[in-house]
């Protein structure tokens, strides 16, 4: 008995026991349960104030503003270092206006174009200093990184006058300053209210070297000390210019003139034209001979359409002239002129070219028989190859409507049963003195009131005779040009009409 109650004793009591620790750790739980929640609730609620705090200052936008307004007369140039913008880095909206890459080019430029001028200075809410700059070509305007431009201390240098300081100015464009002494300067034209001083003599009173290398002179005109100025040293010459010459010349002339009233024979009282002429060998007294004053209106009407003259066709005050007549200088003459009605074919010769490196003797004219016929309407024919004597022979609708590439006289070919010849228009031969001595002057230009008569005046070796119209050929059968001479001579006819 004694021993199963000790035993159940023992039981009870370690069930006591268990049951002591059970609770205890019961409660611990709860307790730590609390205590995590109460945990998790406290840093869910600060980690929400910290993104709410985060997501605040991130929101805030940078801006900037103007912290000082900067000296216009300096001058900056690209360092190269930085790009310009349309806002400051970070503001909103911010676009590129000029790349680095372009920056470092305008950091090498010589031209004053690529230079700026920095007007205002800003700061971003973040700190950062920028220049707000303009080119001097007005082209850039924008913000960029106060390192971005550098001022030039000195854009300006002192420079040499020219050994003559008199002379002229040949431009209307004097400045208050040399371009690219600061911005603006190279539009600070001055104006003199129409004043031509083209015909004054100046003094170079200064001269200066601009950024970029351009020489600009000071100048004063001597005869109005109010027109004074900056200019470029290329436009002061120490020769009077040809324009003053040419309109000093002009003032001349129409001062010696005589006024001349063409009137038709066919109605004598009307005008076909009226002209200012200055004919040869002015007299002391300041009369021309008879003889002059004709070959002076017979000048003037080559290329008309109309006949010549002689003295007898001019009347002053009323009266003929006679060939021993002299005529005042300023005296109003009428000519009566008479319409030419003898309209013929000018004469043309198709030419061979032989040997390219011997143009004298390497010309032989193609006979008529020798190429395929040209088809064109007879109007077409009359209004390109018909014309009077003293007419203007027309080359350059000649050209355009038959000798132009794709036109009917471009190319011919020979006549034989194969067309074994292509022959092909070379209009830089063709088109020279040395080809149509009347038709082009010494320097192969085209005289434009070369005649019908002119052009069938001409004559060369060879049988070649009037318009010389000069063609390479082609042998077909060897794909080589012919060095061979082509016999014939003479006028060519190619069309039918």
């Amino acid at each position: 008995m004694q021993v199963n109650l000790k035993k159940s004793l023992y039981l009870g009591l370690a069930a006591l026991t268990f049951a002591s620790v059970a609770g205890v750790s019961t409660a611990s739980a709860t307790t730590a349960n609390a205590a995590s929640h109460h945990v998790t609730k406290t840093t869910k609620k600060h980690a929400k104030k910290a993104t709410k705090k985060h997501a605040k200052k991130a929101a805030k936008a940078v801006t900037f503003k103007v912290t000082k307004s900067l000296d216009q007369s300096l001058v900056y140039k690209s360092t190269g270092k930085n790009a310009i913008f349309t806002k400051p880095g970070g503001v909103k909206n911010n676009k590129l206006k000029v790349s680095k890459s372009d920056m470092s080019s305008k950091a090498n430029s010589t031209s004053s174009n690529d230079l700026f001028m920095a007007y205002q200075e800003v700061r971003t809410s973040k700190g950062v200093h920028y220049y707000k700059v303009v080119s001097f070509d007005k082209k850039v305007r924008g913000y960029v990184y106060t390192k971005g431009v550098q001022k030039i201390d000195n854009p300006t240098t002192q420079a040499v006058k020219p050994s003559n300081t008199v002379g002229y100015v040949t431009t209307n464009n004097v400045y208050n300053l040399p371009a690219g002494y600061k911005f603006g300067a190279d539009s600070s034209v001055k104006s003199f209210n129409g004043i031509n001083f083209s015909a004054d003599k100046f003094n170079v009173d200064d001269a200066v070297t601009v950024y970029g290398g351009d020489t600009y002179y000071k100048v004063s005109d001597q005869n109005n000390p109010l027109i004074n100025g900056w200019i470029k040293s290329s436009d002061f010459s120490n020769n009077i210019p040809n324009s003053v010459i040419n309109s000093q010349n002009a003032a001349q002339n129409a001062a010696n003139a005589v006024h001349v009233t063409y009137v038709s024979n066919a109605n004598l009282g009307s005008t076909v034209m009226t002209k200012s002429l200055n004919p040869a060998n002015l007299q002391n007294n300041g009369t021309y001979n008879a003889k002059d004053v004709v070959n002076s209106v017979n000048d003037s009407l080559k290329g008309t359409g109309y006949n010549l003259i002689n003295s007898s066709n001019i009347t002053d005050k009323g009266s003929y002239l006679k060939d021993g007549s002299v005529v005042n200088k300023g005296e109003n003459l009428t000519v009566v002129v008479t319409p030419q009605n003898n309209r013929q074919a000018v004469k043309y010769t198709v030419s061979q070219l032989q040997n390219p490196n011997s143009f004298n003797q390497s010309l032989a004219a193609i006979s008529n028989s020798q190429l395929s016929p040209v088809n064109m309407s007879q109007n077409t024919y009359d209004s390109l190859f018909k014309g009077n004597d003293n007419d203007t022979f027309n080359y350059n609708n000649l050209k355009s409507q038959m000798l132009s590439y794709g036109q009917p006289m471009y190319q011919l070919i020979s006549n034989d049963a194969g067309h074994r010849y292509t022959y092909t228009f070379d209009a830089n031969l063709t088109e020279t003195n040395a080809a149509n001595p009347k038709l082009f002057n010494a320097n192969n230009q085209l005289i434009s009131n070369a005649t019908f008569a002119d052009v069938n005046s001409q004559s060369m070796s060879n049988g070649i005779d009037g318009l010389n119209l000069i063609y390479t050929v082609k042998d077909n059968q060897t794909g080589q040009q012919q060095t061979t001479p082509v016999n014939g001579s003479g006028i060519v006819t190619l069309f039918n009409k």
